[in-house]
């Protein structure tokens, strides 16, 4: 895996920050940018600490879905089976730890969906083989692994079959984030399930908490739970407007955009982001998106004026009213391997960036609190 680490900025002005020069600009003091928390800290150069006099250590705090997490102690509790289920395209690899911890010693069944925005020439043993990595990075080996692309062609009673051998007898938890598909399976599972219950299908407010689930009787004893969606909060979708989303969102297929970037170029992917190659020779980055997302080569020099720019001008999209200043973005580094194989790196809802790794150092600027992720190509 490449090193990462946070490029660590002025959380007020957006200046990179350093401790060697004070007459320079982003200069803070030696013994806090060396401190083991300033990774996870929101610190301030001296010059804007001073205009604010506030804290210059103040801790990140990760949100967490707490009503999903309270019903999967019931789930953990009843060593239930999981359905986990994601949309393939934004899936880059990041887990929330949170429900790591609930579930990795489940058994974990995932679904993954649309896979149909590839390229029919994208093999789908490619992706699951990706999708198992992730999942197993984090400690969760799945118990089996299902693609479907168009759901409405998914056949309800042959996955049902499979869950009922999986779960042996035990609830099914079926939990996913916001949008991945959840209730559209849920009705197809629908269409072939026969009640062998004396219990009725009902959707109500799950105990010990304000969350909304529907309950489905899958015998006398055991049940299936839809869990409420996960929120987007790490996700680029999660932070723009609607209208922003909807051009960020694949409609039917996922493309691909090559650019060569020398040392000292980058590329900006409409307002909302760019991947810049810092060090190492002439690099061809393969990106991979939605339709409507544009992305430009520019130099590293300016990138900053032109993001501004085309946030005024919106003459590439995806562009977002709340994204319009260096501020608002962090920046991370990525040391690679000289592995000379095919690597990712995915900006969470937004898409992936895809090249040869050769020891380069390749910044990545992202809005605030959205997910980045290295690891090897998904598509080989």
């Amino acid at each position: 895996m490449a090193k990462i680490k946070r490029v660590l900025r002025c959380h007020r002005c957006g200046v990179v920050l350093q401790s060697k020069k004070k007459s320079e600009p982003g200069y803070i003091n030696p013994e806090l940018i060396a401190s083991e928390t300033a990774q996870e800290s929101l610190l301030y150069c001296n010059n804007c600490y001073e205009k604010l006099k506030a804290m210059n250590g103040s801790v990140l705090s990760a949100e967490s879905d707490e009503q999903i997490l309270k019903i999967l102690d019931d789930a953990k509790a009843t060593d239930a089976l999981i359905i986990w289920v994601i949309d393939t395209f934004l899936f880059n690899g990041t887990i929330s730890p949170e429900i790591v911890k609930k579930v990795k010693h489940l058994d974990v069944v995932v679904i993954g969906t649309k896979i149909d925005l590839f390229d029919k020439r994208v093999k789908r043993e490619d992706i699951s083989n990706f999708i198992r990595d992730r999942f197993e990075e984090v400690g969760i080996k799945p118990y089996s692994i299902h693609l479907f692309g168009k759901l409405s062609n998914l056949n309800g009673e042959e996955l049902l079959a499979k869950l009922e051998k999986a779960r042996a007898g035990h609830d099914v938890y079926m939990i996913g984030s916001i949008a991945s598909g959840k209730t559209t399976i849920i009705n197809k599972l629908l269409g072939s399930f026969k009640n062998k219950s004396k219990w009725q299908i009902k959707s109500e407010t799950y105990g010990g908490t304000n969350a909304k689930i529907l309950e489905i009787p899958l015998s006398n004893s055991a049940f299936f739970y839809e869990v409420p969606g996960f929120s987007l909060v790490n996700s680029v979708l999660g932070k723009v407007e609607k209208d922003v989303s909807r051009l960020i969102i694949p409609k039917n297929k996922v493309i691909t955009q090559t650019k060569n970037l020398d040392a000292g170029e980058s590329i900006m992917i409409g307002s909302l982001g760019a991947i810049s190659l810092v060090k190492g020779k002439t690099t061809a980055f393969k990106f991979y998106s939605g339709e409507l997302v544009e992305i430009k080569k520019h130099s590293n020099k300016h990138l900053q004026m032109h993001m501004a720019e085309n946030c005024e001008k919106k003459t590439y999209r995806p562009v977002s009213e709340r994204y319009n200043s260096f501020q608002d973005f962090d920046l991370f580094e990525y040391t690679m391997e000289n592995d000379g194989l095919m690597h990712d790196i995915s900006i969470s809802g937004l898409g992936w960036v895809s090249f040869i790794a050769k020891g380069q150092i390749v910044h990545v600027l992202l809005p605030k609190g959205v997910a980045v992720k290295e690891s090897l190509s998904k598509i080989k």
